[in-house]
């Protein structure tokens, strides 16, 4: 039978070059140490070995996986992995929760968005398990369910709409473990559990606690590219007691972060023609002029988890979390030369940055106790909220001529969510010589809302302007800001929708070997969501101390997120027919506006799934376990983001229903059907190597594949024109955007004082699908070597350097034709095109 273990942190090295980064390591470390000395109590620095240091590999319970009762995970009926809150400290790169957990769970991946229209896919990126993105996980705290963001955050290129928990807003020092469910679980936690769910289990010490500093970079680019990453972040929680049983557990996270750029240079004129030569400046300028990349973010995210016994079998408990972050991502270089530009303002052009302003918490609160009529009861509130204030600089309104601002509001976006829980549960002795039946049932209340909101007018004015100079002398200027969308207040919304549910969990054990398990979920939205019943089936059953199999077969669903029903923005051409001017609109549109609903929109339907999952665990020798999981997840009606619809038939549609001045819609609709058919594998080995330590050996893979089964028909409205709502670009970006199979191999080796990590992890080829075949790419596979090593120079102090994509690979490059220079490597790339992170950290235990 598979043991339980915890996934360790894989790994990193030393010896590094790095521009910049030395002294400013050793000042780091320095300045650590000092603080520390200063701090620590006298310590006995004798070398302790690995065998007294050593904790015993314990049976590491787990919350999520059945609702009836704490497991472990070698009995648990459904795949689950635990990551330690010490082993995520130890990741390298960034101390952000969703890189670490695509570190170490073969089939959780993160796209590597280097920039999108609002800025936000940048900054929060999408994650998700199975080949499918956050809107598909369910992500719990303590078993309690997250709020989402304000904004959806999509992969790059495919618009799903579904708003996702932000797992890099709660701090990653307050977190003692993250338990990773790889099975369909909706009928047990409600929407969003297709893929899994990731419940975060806050630190409960009331004493002691930690201190943490790492700074690092990523490896000089080029001369004329300074943009590498560097980043500062120091983290720290402390356990303090709460009456005389009870606790609260405080701790913080902050991060400075640079921006990171891998953009190409910009080619052909940028300077209008001089007496229609070149302008000499082309000759010397700089031509690395994009910023699309990774944001420069400076965040703060504080906590507290708290219990506090009012009698033996009563306590009151709290937790909140709260995150204030400020990003700053860059757009598209918008030429002099050009229409989009006001010389007076920027001579050389510019490069517009788009900032996000982000405040996020939520707070929940609870009583919880035993033997009520023998049931365990737990009864609880919580209020989360996320909001979002958009706006840039370096940027123009071009229409408004010389007299435009360079500094715009743009947007402001925010989301709620208020849910009330009363859980109950109580073990039944049914007779028949079998163990009791658990039973578990509940019922949740949820209210949520969503609110977009323009903010300045002079982005989005048309100030009428035409060109004095240049190459486009006697033209209309681009109308409205750039680099990020744009709001009217026609766009604006909010609305809200509530959810009610009810749930019940039956598991048992039919004999010693033998586990059943059996859960049904009805849930009601008053939207056009409706009423949805959900079930899954589970067993386990143990042929033998080494071997069992397990298996589920379950239906879920996803609602529609309320970002798919109400966003809406607008894009502005200002054009002049017959002497006469006007502003023509590209659009995207509510489902329920009367433009949407001319070109077919109707009210989305929930998007439904099928699971099924058979695994094996097997222990062949003491100390290997291995674990083999297949699955096959099924999707009805997802939704995602119609192409522009546009063209003579579109546009005769539009004038026939009053819209004579948009030439271009989108809207939210339920588009096709998909299958996803996969396999994890994970697997690991603790090897004693005697006097000179042990070595922890892992493996973890997974295969993973997703295609079309079906594309809705086009509506009424659009029968006989010819436009497809969904295009070849989007197909792809569903089923080859994304490596079929991802490969890691880790050790980690535990000598005295010393504990090195390495990891070699390969990620499999994948393709950008063009317009045609004619423009498809397929990037190769790739190998990533991870290296750290740590010194403990006391049992409270401890010094490590390391590096992430130690030998600085790059992805292929690609060859789309680019002369803004946006598309240099492939940005779909699923380990990133910023190369090498090299770091040092200084960790202190009190």
């Amino acid at each position: 039978m598979l043991q339980a273990k915890e996934i360790q942190p894989d790994c990193r090295i030393s010896g590094f070059k790095i521009s910049g980064l030395y002294q400013s390591i050793i000042l780091v470390l320095g300045f650590g140490l000092t603080g520390a000395v200063f701090a620590a109590e006298p310590t006995n620095n004798t070398a302790v070995s690995v065998d007294e240091k050593d904790v015993k590999q314990l049976e590491s319970v787990v919350v999520v996986g059945s609702r009836g009762g704490i497991r472990t995970v070698t009995d648990s009926p459904s795949p689950v992995d635990v990551i330690s809150g010490e082993q995520l400290l130890k990741q390298g790169n960034t101390v952000a929760l969703r890189e670490v957990l695509a570190k170490v769970i073969p089939s959780f991946s993160v796209a590597t968005v280097p920039s999108q229209p609002d800025g936000y896919g940048a900054v929060a990126r999408s994650a998700g398990l199975r080949g499918l993105g956050g809107g598909h996980t369910l992500v719990l705290v303590n078993g309690k369910r997250r709020h989402v963001g304000a904004l959806a955050i999509n992969k790059y290129g495919f618009g799903e709409g579904y708003q996702a928990a932000d797992l890099d807003l709660i701090p990653i020092s307050s977190i003692a473990r993250v338990e990773v469910l790889r099975d369909g679980a909706a009928a047990q936690y409600g929407s969003d559990a297709i893929a899994g769910v990731i419940n975060i289990v806050l630190k409960s010490a009331d004493h002691g606690g930690s201190l943490s500093t790492t700074y690092g970079g990523r490896a000089h680019y080029s001369d004329s590219e300074k943009r590498n990453g560097e980043t500062f972040q120091a983290n720290g929680d402390i356990g303090l007691p709460l009456g005389s049983d009870g606790f609260i557990n405080l701790a913080f996270d902050y991060k400075n972060q640079d921006a990171t750029t891998r953009a190409g240079a910009v080619s052909g004129s940028i300077y209008s023609k001089v007496n229609g030569q070149e302008d000499p400046r082309e000759a010397t300028v700089n031509r690395n002029l994009n910023k699309l990349g990774l944001p420069s973010v400076e965040s703060i995210n504080i906590s507290y988890n708290a219990e506090l016994p009012l009698n033996d079998a009563t306590t009151l408990y709290s937790y909140t979390t709260a995150g204030w972050r400020d990003a700053e991502t860059g757009a598209s270089y918008r030429r002099p030369n050009s229409t989009s530009s006001v010389t007076s303002i920027f001579p050389d052009g510019t490069t517009p940055d788009v900032i996000l302003d982000e405040f996020d918490v939520q707070s929940v609160w609870g009583i919880k106790g035993d033997n009520v009529l023998g049931w365990s009861w737990d009864l609880s509130t919580s209020y989360g909220k996320n909001e979002q204030d958009h706006s840039t600089k370096n940027n123009l309104n071009p229409s408004l001529g010389p007299t435009s601002p360079t500094s715009f509001g743009l947007q402001k976006y925010e989301a709620y969510q208020w849910v009330t829980n009363a859980d109950f549960k109580k073990a039944f002795d049914i007779g028949f010589g079998v163990s009791p039946l658990t039973v578990a049932w509940g019922l949740d209340y949820r209210k949520e809302g969503w609110s977009s909101k323009a903010t300045d007018p002079l982005a989005y004015t048309n100030g009428g302007y035409i060109l004095t100079e240049g190459d486009y002398a006697g033209s209309a200027a681009t109308v409205g800001t750039f680099g990020a969308r744009i709001l009217l207040p026609e766009d604006e919304a909010d609305i809200s929708r509530s959810n009610t549910a009810a749930y019940l969990d039956l598991g048992l054990d039919v004999t010693q070997n033998w586990f059943v398990g059996l859960a049904g979920r009805f849930e009601h939205y008053d939207d056009s969501s409706g009423d949805t019943f959900n079930g899954k089936l589970t067993s386990r059953y143990q042929f033998s101390p080494q071997l069992a199999a397990r298996g589920t077969i379950s239906t879920g669903f996803i609602a529609p997120s309320l970002y798919q029903q109400g966003f809406a923005s607008t894009g502005i051409v200002s054009t002049v027919i017959e002497n006469v001017r006007s502003d023509v609109y590209s659009k995207a549109v509510r489902t329920d506006s009367a433009l949407g609903q001319a070109l077919g929109a109707e009210a989305l339907d929930p998007t439904k799934s099928t699971n099924y999952s058979l695994g094996l665990t097997y222990s062949p020798i003491k100390n290997v376990n291995i674990a083999i999981d297949a699955y096959h997840i099924e999707l009805n009606d997802r939704i995602a983001s119609t192409a522009g619809l546009t063209g003579s038939g579109i546009n005769a549609i539009l004038a026939a229903n009053g819209f004579s001045n948009v030439n271009y819609v989108s809207y939210y609709a339920n588009l096709f059907d998909t299958e996803t058919n996969g396999v994890d594998v994970v697997a690991d080995y603790t090897q004693h190597l005697q006097k000179y330590g042990r070595v922890r050996w892992s493996l973890g893979f997974n295969y993973n594949k997703t295609k079309i089964t079906g594309i809705a028909d086009n509506p009424s409205q659009l029968q006989g024109i010819n436009v497809d709502r969904i295009t070849r670009q989007t197909k792809g970006m569903i089923t080859d955007a994304d490596p079929n199979t991802k490969l890691t191999i880790g050790a980690n080796w535990q000598y005295n004082k010393f504990d090195i990590n390495s990891r070699l992890s390969r990620y499999g080829s994948y393709t950008y699908r063009g317009t045609t075949a004619a423009n498809d790419q397929t990037f190769g596979a790739k190998w990533i070597v991870d290296l750290d090593a740590t010194y403990n120079l006391t049992d409270n102090l401890s010094f490590t350097l390391g590096a992430d994509n130690l030998l600085n690979t790059y992805p292929d490059k690609s060859n789309i034709i680019d002369n803004l220079g946006e598309n240099k490597y492939a940005q779909l790339s699923p380990f990133g095109l910023y190369g090498g992170y090299y770091y040092g950290r200084i960790n202190y235990r009190f």
